[in-house]
């Protein structure tokens, strides 16, 4: 795919506030300890169908994974593809976005 496509889809996901938020909390869980559907949906104080539906997104991206334990999926955000976009980003809208002015 053009890599131009990839970071539009990426940007796009992203740019819902919900997903983006789904996002921050995986980013910021603690390593093995991965967050299952009930718990996201309790955290951001809605449904987990709702939940679902967003996780789907952020998974067709890659940069969500779930692991299997028990009868429930826990998920985890992939860091080796969000560094993948963000290496996409750094090449093709260069650096200065990324820099800190004042």
């Amino acid at each position: 795919m053009d890599e131009t496509h990839d970071l539009a889809r990426f940007f796009k996901a992203l740019g819902d506030e919900t997903r983006l938020h789904l996002v921050v909390l995986l980013a910021r869980q603690e390593q093995g300890n991965a967050l299952c559907v009930g718990r996201l949906a309790g955290e951001l104080e809605t449904t987990a169908s709702n939940v679902s539906q967003h996780l789907r997104v952020l998974k067709d991206l890659g940069l969500v994974r779930g692991q299997r334990r028990g009868y429930r999926i826990h998920y985890f955000l992939d860091q080796d593809r969000l560094a993948v976009y963000q290496d996409l980003t750094r090449e093709l809208l260069g650096t200065t976005l990324f820099v800190e002015t004042n």
